[in-house]
């Protein structure tokens, strides 16, 4: 999503120029930027997409252990199901900051949240550079806790209320493994590269070390 597109608030202004003082520090140190950003609503189209072999991966896995016979007949009340739902997104976006809180030189001082309202999308935003290894491991945490390990539970339980429940969160972090592979497939030749996130962009950019 383009800045003339949407008007800036004013935490994102402030992150705007923030992040441009950091660019030009590390210009000054001898490290050249590389976009690896896209706009909100191709995060919101291509992410899903991207993260629907993992949704199949998890129904077969399911069907595999328990077949089409045997369902826990645990059944949540769809208003209890919607409020926990409500519940996970906001823990996703928090589980982003308590994990790049912890790798951010910052630490927690690096961290915000906010949301898009135009596009309905909530976020986190980390304001220190990261490695690569700790950008993905931030970028994954809340999948990985809130989809993939409640699918196994689901599997194991024969529980369908919570398989679903981890589908719909491994779908809602298509975002992420959106962003996650732009950043694998960013292989430069220099071996010093750090990542920062954009300050209103979906994605981050990444600073190469020149010779």
């Amino acid at each position: 999503m383009k800045n003339d597109e949407r008007r800036l608030t004013e935490a994102e202004e402030r992150r705007k120029r923030r992040f441009e003082e950091k660019c030009d520090e590390m210009y000054r140190e001898g490290y050249e930027k590389h976009n690896l950003f896209f706009s909100i609503i191709g995060a919101n189209i291509y992410g899903p997409l991207l993260a629907l072999p993992l949704n199949l991966l998890f129904l077969y896995i399911y069907y595999v252990i328990n077949g089409c016979s045997y369902v826990n007949t645990l059944v949540i009340h769809p208003l209890l199901f919607t409020l926990f739902l409500l519940i996970a997104i906001v823990l996703h976006e928090l589980i982003h900051g308590i994990t790049f809180g912890i790798f951010a030189s910052e630490g927690r001082k690096a961290i915000e949240f906010g949301v898009i309202w135009k596009a309905l999308t909530p976020y986190c935003t980390c304001s220190s550079t990261l490695k690569k290894w700790q950008y993905v491991i931030g970028a994954l945490m809340p999948t990985i806790l809130l989809g993939f390990l409640p699918g196994m539970v689901a599997a194991a339980t024969a529980n369908l209320s919570l398989l679903i429940f981890s589908q719909i969160l491994i779908l809602a972090g298509g975002g992420d493994f959106l962003v996650v592979v732009r950043l694998l497939f960013h292989r430069p030749k220099m071996a010093s590269v750090l990542y920062l996130d954009h300050p209103y962009e979906c994605g981050l950019v990444a600073f190469v070390k020149q010779k």
